[in-house]
């Protein structure tokens, strides 16, 4: 296995991808990893195989785990902090919805820090408190959407770098591999629950419980009254781009693989690992013109570095920093990077089906 620190600006050598050089761990064996822990924030760590047709590998199994790393200055603004990682569990391929050409993975259960909901310990909370909730989505394939009814979630932070303009908003959503801060004030005293939007999925065990003291019952859910998301209301909108950075325009198309199969994907009409390699100049700054072409989103990840969201389906933004983006389907999303950690970085769709 591999151990990929996502998030973190490591060595090549040091980030866990095979594909930059870092060397395997052995079976009934071991590796030191040796860096700087950089930049502070909501990071995580996974095994980083491929699982190819295996369900039973890689980012499937429970092989993951946080990894906050302490501001030197916590701005604070919250009497708790409570981390949370979304998981998806026993997964199978099957048919969903009315094509049946390809097949999609199915999980049977799902957890909120390895308990479905209704067995695991709630989180206990007082009126009046602020929570801070650290977010995880470690699902291998799966969007999660979060609410908690009669609350809202006043986000700080994406991917563990703080926004520029902190909203509150009714629902969360986070890709694979993405992470979400945000801070609750417990105003509505009862036994709630914080879960997935999508009953099915929530009812398979996407949830917890939020109790607040002295109080009884059964947990209740309500449906939020909208489920938005957008990047953009988080950054500073209709700022123009930045003249210097140079565009590398990266272009996602889908093909159908065969009978009963996943599809085959491309990045400008190559499929990895023959793919052509970007080649960047040191201390530059570079734009990623991510434009899918598919019917699908793709939660796209750089290696070792963070890139700051420029334009959003249309729509010019700033100051919102990540590690991995959600692009819709048949839409453009621009990125700005600096290649500042010499060496070889994976960039790649963080769906493992």
């Amino acid at each position: 296995t591999t151990v990929h620190w996502h998030g973190l600006f490591t060595p090549s050598e040091m980030d866990g991808a095979m594909e930059e050089g870092t060397p395997m761990v052995p079976a009934h064996g071991s590796r030191r990893y040796t860096f700087v822990p950089r930049p502070a924030g909501t990071r995580w760590y996974h095994t980083h195989v491929s699982a190819g047709r295996n369900l039973k590998r890689s980012t499937y199994t429970g092989q993951f785990g946080f990894l906050y790393v302490d501001p030197k200055s916590e701005p604070g603004g919250y009497d708790a902090e409570v981390f949370l990682a979304l998981h998806g569990w026993d997964p199978y391929l099957g048919s969903m919805g009315a094509d049946e050409g390809t097949l999609d993975v199915i999980y049977q259960s799902f957890s909120i820090n390895s308990r479905s909901l209704g067995f695991g310990d709630p989180i206990r909370v007082q009126e009046g408190q602020k929570i801070m909730l650290r977010i995880l989505n470690a699902s291998a394939t799966m969007v999660h959407r979060l609410a908690l009814a009669g609350h809202k979630f006043e986000v700080t932070a994406l991917d563990g770098n703080r926004v520029p303009t902190p909203r509150e908003v009714e629902v969360l959503e986070l890709g694979p591999a993405e992470r979400i801060d945000a801070i609750v004030t417990m105003s509505q005293p009862g036994i709630w629950i914080l879960g997935e939007v999508d009953d099915r999925v929530r009812n398979a065990g996407l949830g917890v419980v939020v109790e607040y003291a002295n109080r009884q019952g059964v947990a209740r859910w309500t449906a939020p009254s909208g489920a938005g998301w957008d990047y953009t209301v988080f950054g500073r909108q209709g700022d123009a781009p930045r003249a210097d950075a140079e565009l590398v325009p990266l272009v996602f198309r889908q093909k159908f693989a065969g009978n009963r199969w996943v599809d085959h994907w491309t990045i400008n009409g190559k499929s990895f690992p023959k793919t052509d390699p970007v080649l960047v100049h040191a201390n530059r700054r570079y734009r990623l013109r991510f434009d899918n072409q598919s019917d699908e989103a793709h939660p796209l990840h750089l290696h070792r570095h963070s890139f700051e969201l420029t334009k959003f389906a249309g729509v010019a933004t700033s100051g919102v920093v990540k590690d991995v983006v959600m692009v819709p389907a048949r839409r453009q999303v621009e990125v700005d990077f600096t290649a500042d950690n010499p060496g070889p970085s994976l960039l790649h769709c963080h769906l493992l089906e």
